[in-house]
């Protein structure tokens, strides 16, 4: 139960935070650009609660992973996270691309080694931003270990 309260507190948050960036209505004038985002993750990632939002301004985002679709908004929990690479891609063009995550220790009474994850952006194929962010036990819940926003 606990488990579950973390993983909806760290996506509700995400959600609402992103909420403002996302737009229904797709670019037009052939405006915008081809975005993807990869999530590498090493270490002890499967014993933490992991959460990560991308928002594409209304442009329908592939999981390449699993072939998964979203309307502008995926939410990744665990079970999307479960793989050591993860990596969502933009179908159409779009003008704004958001990035979050965040991450939790999965149980209190164990102690974990640390995890990282190497998220890797591009934009129109070439590499844009590469950030690097560790996590260790205890951690505490938060919502903006991760937040990249490009226009």
């Amino acid at each position: 139960m606990k488990k579950l309260f973390y993983r909806l507190a760290v996506c509700l948050g995400m959600v609402l935070g992103f909420w403002a960036c996302s737009d229904d209505d797709k670019p037009g004038g052939g405006e915008g650009a081809m975005y993807q985002v990869t999530v590498q993750q090493s270490g002890e990632y499967q014993s933490y609660i992991k959460s990560v939002v991308v928002v594409a301004n209304g442009t329908t985002l592939v999981n390449e992973n699993t072939g998964e679709k979203f309307k502008g908004t995926a939410v990744l929990g665990d079970e999307e996270l479960a793989a050591p690479s993860v990596t969502l891609s933009t179908e159409g063009g779009a003008v704004e691309f958001a990035v979050s995550g965040g991450v939790v220790d999965g149980d209190d009474g164990a102690v974990n080694e640390p995890m990282q994850w190497v998220v890797v952006v591009r934009k129109d194929g070439k590499e844009i931003d590469r950030r690097t962010l560790t996590f260790e036990d205890g951690k505490e819940i938060s919502a903006d270990d991760l937040k990249l926003y490009y226009k």
